[in-house]
């Protein structure tokens, strides 16, 4: 019988390259939530100790006052401060009703612990953004 946990994560493009196993241990380790829209999920410059995968709904992200990016279905955020605990990159906030995969700190490390492949794949995808982040904050100046 198929997990319908994993079969959502399959969809999601931080895990396409993990193993059906490595799918199983994640969505073990994740919570489904209903979100409200217009709800502050991270703030800019606040500790966060949640990632969050977006199943269905909208989401804008707002870096110094300035909207960069509107997050879908498949999108998730909340992966750097996850690493270190240490204060959000963006502020993020719902626009739509939404619907979210959530790990807290813990459940995030029990996912990634032995399973490098989605290790690699968070750390990339950490650099892509803070790159993305950092060369749209360049052109704004």
């Amino acid at each position: 019988m198929s997990d319908p946990k994993v079969d959502l994560l399959k969809k999601v493009p931080l895990f396409a390259h993990c193993s059906p196993t490595s799918l199983e241990s994640a969505a073990a380790n994740t919570d489904e939530v209903d979100v409200v829209a217009g709800r502050t999920l991270i703030r800019q410059g606040e500790p966060s100790d949640t990632f969050y995968v977006l199943l269905d709904g909208e989401a804008d992200v707002v870096i110094g006052g300035e909207s960069r990016r509107k997050l879908g279905p498949g999108d998730f955020f909340g992966e750097i401060s996850m690493l270190d605990r240490g204060p959000a990159t963006a502020t993020v906030t719902t626009t739509r009703p939404s619907r979210m995969m959530v790990m807290s700190h813990m459940q995030f490390r029990d996912a990634i612990k032995g399973n490098q492949d989605l290790l690699i794949q968070v750390l990339a995808s950490v650099a892509e953004r803070l790159r993305a982040d950092t060369i749209a904050g360049l052109k704004t100046r």
